[in-house]
């Protein structure tokens, strides 16, 4: 097998005393340093290891405190910083691991690149106060635009208050199409610690076996709803829109179908199809929207390895394959080098939102 040798270039200040060591996915995150501490040899910080050519690694550093407690690599303002990512070739080579920062919690600071929601307010769920965040064209009124709505609304505008200081850029995706003369309206549903359990339909031990997409839905098609249109006026269903990425793609769909009269179009971005033994796709049998388009995705490096991306590839197309005769239409797309991460969604959300809004009717008519 390779060796890859992963290269620490320097420490940020303010590095924590005690052992800096390499988790990540390859290892399911553990904070345990045995087995994998980086040394220090000639003003060289580094690690190798072996692992099987065509691997897929993110990878990120910690350091484990004499109090025994670890403190993760972060952003430059002590937020939550993306993993690294590694794809294991033939032969020997170097990672070279830059870090910026060290987690503090806060990551207060953390500015935003991309448009930021015009508005964001509150609206009483079953779980407590869910925020809101939305967004329109500039220059335009909202009343009437064709509506999205999106799951992890965190991390779909601006880069501030997201999960590892990247967002899907969506608001600047819309402008352009917007300057192009198809203009929307989108709608961010943010998520906190609960959110396996108010995306994921089925009982699963991440959701300690009590799932809550149900309640979700039902608040998402009534009250949400019923606000969204007090504010920004009525809409038949053919201009609303569903999209969600991961956990948020298998909510998307298995909502579209639980209500099939709601939207008129769903993005199914890299759904989880795997939980509880690939429920979704027993669940799906039976359940038809005919007046639907669908939009169903996947990158190719999603996996643990190249080979295993491959395979969930294949499980996502035939998943694809699976809704053609229930709904009206289903494009599917592969991200040739995409990840699983923001990143990859915010590259094809601009494609989505192109099919999304080219598929309506011109003039705003249902």
């Amino acid at each position: 097998m390779p060796t890859v040798t992963f290269h620490v270039p320097a420490l940020p200040p303010g590095t924590p005393a005690g052992t800096l060591f390499l988790t990540g996915s390859f290892r399911g995150w553990a904070d345990d340093p045995s087995g994998w501490t980086f040394r220090v040899r000639d003003g060289r910080i580094t690690l190798s290891a072996f692992f099987p050519a065509g691997a897929l690694l993110d990878v990120k550093v910690r350091v484990q405190r004499p109090d025994g407690r670890s403190v993760e690599e972060g952003d430059a303002w002590g937020g939550r910083a993306p993993a690294h990512k590694v794809v294991v070739g033939a032969d020997d080579q170097v990672a070279a691991l830059r870090l910026r920062g060290w987690q503090d919690g806060q990551g207060a600071g953390r500015p935003g690149r991309a448009r930021p929601p015009r508005e964001e307010w509150t609206l009483a769920a079953p779980w407590g106060e869910q925020p809101v965040r939305v967004w329109w064209p500039e220059g335009l009124s909202p009343a009437g635009l064709p509506r999205l709505i999106l799951h992890d609304g965190q991390n779909v505008f601006d880069e501030g208050p997201s999960f590892a200081g990247a967002s899907w850029q969506a608001a600047d995706a819309a402008q352009a199409l917007a300057d192009a003369g198809r203009p929307s309206l989108l709608v961010g549903l943010s998520v906190d610690g609960a959110r396996v359990r108010r995306y994921m339909p089925f009982p699963i031990p991440m959701n300690s076996f009590q799932p809550g997409a149900d309640e979700y839905l039902d608040w998402l098609t009534g009250p949400l709803l019923a606000e969204l249109e007090r504010r920004y006026g009525p809409l038949p269903a053919e201009r609303r829109a569903m999209l969600g990425s991961s956990f948020g793609g298998v909510v998307t769909l298995y909502g579209g179908l639980r209500h099939p009269g709601v939207f008129g179009t769903l993005g199914v971005m890299s759904p989880s199809v795997w939980p509880d033994d690939h429920a979704l796709l027993r669940w799906l049998p039976g359940r038809t929207a005919p007046g639907m388009r669908v939009w169903v995705d996947q990158g190719d490096h999603e996996g643990a390895s190249l080979e295993d991306s491959q395979r969930l590839v294949r499980e996502v197309r035939a998943l694809a394959e699976q809704l053609r005769p229930a709904v009206r239409e289903v494009r599917f797309q592969v991200g040739e080098g995409h990840w699983h991460d923001e990143a990859a969604w915010a590259a094809r959300l601009p494609e989505f939102l192109a099919w999304w809004l080219g598929g309506l009717p011109p003039g705003g008519q249902a």
